[in-house]
């Protein structure tokens, strides 16, 4: 008779009264990922979630930015109707599909800043859990991973969540051209994708009119054309264009041929002349070489995979994602930093790839090599802050990202895969502490400090008669315009105004007696004869 070796008790092995079978330590994960799997819809509404935490501390503590923030929210306010209007005149250069609604809110519910900045903030971290569902479309290997990734790398990107909290339309925009792609993708088959698609369309047509040329063309190309919907699609495609389409003919028939300015003057001509206060032809490059942290060491391994599978839809898309919004950007000859907002989603999936590719064989080490030294750097620098007096920094948020680098790092370095997924958990985490520390340090929106604060001038001229004339000596200041409830007049030297009137300046005139004990340089409201 052959006796029973004894066998040493495990901890799979082991046994409850509650429970007859084996333990396994993996089968929450296995559950989570079922249902995950189930509802499809439920790992992007978490994300999103995830990015509204990230994204919305802090909307109201700084003053609204100039330009856009102050134009955007002026026009918001003074446009009662879908008639866009500054100050009671037309106002041509933009539609109003985020101004009418943003304005509505003021009305309702006042003109604090974080109510300003509110709907943008919501609609740009849409664009979060949509470039998850383009990704899934996009198919390959691991898509559901690579998907996930995407999204994380895309709501961490610090210019992306710092002008997506700003009163501007480009987020937004983004938001709408990651729709028109997700829709277009499947528009062949489903032709209800072909109305979401032309819906983003009239999204885009109602923000921006002439990216949506852009926009179309390079879904056109890149899908090719046995991605083209069919007949009924198109339907569907010509259905859901119809509201912008609409609202730009019922504008032109209103206001004649001074419509076509947002098309022309302040649209395609941003192609061959310099509007307004643009910037280089650099101001794109810098963006990313100086906002695409700590992902942009990916970049070079995402672009070799995309090259690889250029014939696959994934890196087919990727690559004409990424040239096609390159197109659309860097030819501008008006450049302003948040031009390159289109830029991001195609280098979020270029990056996911590197970074699923590091997560899995652990290789190229030198990206975590980087990251550890970087966030060595960032570390010493947020405790030097800290410790030596020095100009206002955020140090706090330099010493979490560091840290969040450098442990991080070192874990991704790891054999074991899932020390290195550990690893990525770690980094983000630390690098979304950093941003959230950012968001309350008042120097998350360092444009400003180019400039003066306009709340105390504003203050003084609110205080004053409805019906008296006030100008303004120096820049266009559109914020200034906001919080002062009124249009300042531009002074000019060459046309001085006559009899009393009022004016804003940081120098005293001849004339003219201040509001205030004036101080060197400091900017005032002057009374003048």
């Amino acid at each position: 008779m052959h006796s029973e070796v004894p066998r040493s008790r495990r901890s799979e092995d082991a046994t409850t009264p509650l429970r007859s079978g084996p333990l396994n330590p993996n089968g929450g994960v296995k559950t989570l990922a079922r249902l995950l799997e189930r509802h499809r819809w439920l790992m992007p509404l978490l994300l999103w979630l995830l990015t509204l935490m990230l994204w919305l501390p802090g909307l109201g503590n700084l003053p609204l930015r100039d330009w856009d923030e102050g134009r955007v929210a002026t026009v918001a306010r003074s446009s009662t109707s879908l008639l866009p209007v500054k100050w009671q005149q037309p106002y041509l250069n933009k539609p109003p599909g985020l101004h009418a609604p943003m304005g509505q809110l003021i009305r309702l519910h006042g003109e604090q800043e974080v109510l300003v900045r509110l709907l943008p903030a919501l609609l740009s971290s849409l664009a979060v859990p949509m470039i998850m569902l383009v990704r899934r479309e996009l198919g390959g290997p691991h898509q559901q991973r690579r998907a996930l990734l995407t999204s994380v790398v895309l709501m961490t990107l610090l210019p992306m969540a710092r002008h997506g909290r700003l009163a501007m339309l480009d987020g937004a925009l983004v938001t709408c051209s990651l729709l028109l792609w997700w829709g277009w993708l499947r528009a062949r088959q489903h032709p209800f994708r072909a109305l979401t698609a032309g819906l983003a369309g009239s999204g885009v047509l109602l923000l921006k009119p002439p990216a949506l040329l852009g926009l179309g063309l390079i879904a056109l190309v890149v899908g090719g054309g046995s991605s083209w919907p069919r007949w009924r699609g198109w339907i569907g495609l010509s259905l859901g264009l119809l509201p912008g389409l609409s609202w730009h003919l019922w504008h032109w028939s209103v206001r004649g041929d001074a419509a076509l300015l947002m098309w022309g003057g302040q649209g395609l001509a941003r192609i061959t002349s310099s509007v307004g206060d643009g910037h280089g032809w650099w101001t794109p490059w810098v963006e990313v070489l100086e906002g695409g942290w700590p992902w942009l060491l990916l970049l070079p391994i995402g672009l070799l995979g995309a090259w690889r599978q250029r014939h696959h839809t994934a890196g087919r898309w990727q690559l004409g994602l990424l040239i096609g919004s390159a197109a659309l950007v860097l030819p501008l000859r008006t450049q302003l930093p948040w031009y390159s907002h289109l830029l991001w989603p195609p280098l979020a999936l270029l990056c996911a790839e590197g970074l699923d590719q590091l997560l899995a064989s652990g290789r190229p080490q030198w990206v975590s090599r980087c990251w550890q030294g970087l966030g060595l750097a960032l570390s010493l620098g947020g405790l030097a802050t800290l410790l030596i007096p020095a100009p206002p920094l955020p140090s706090i948020s330099l010493l979490l990202a560091g840290l969040g680098l450098l442990l991080g790092g070192q874990a991704i370095r790891h054999p074991l895969t899932q020390r290195r997924r550990q690893g990525l958990v770690i980094l983000v985490i630390g690098w979304g502490l950093a941003l959230l520390a950012l968001w309350h340090s008042r120097l998350w929106l360092w444009e400003l400090n180019e400039s003066w604060d306009p709340r105390p001038v504003a203050t003084q001229v609110r205080a004053l008669p409805a019906d008296a004339p006030v100008w303004l000596k120096g820049p266009t200041r559109p914020s200034l315009g906001w919080y002062a409830g009124r249009n300042l007049l531009q002074y000019r030297k060459s046309e001085p105004p006559k009899g009393l009137y009022w004016l804003v300046s940081n120098k005293p005139m001849p004339g003219c007696l201040p509001s205030k004990k004036p101080a060197a340089g400091e900017w005032q409201l002057w009374r003048c004869e």
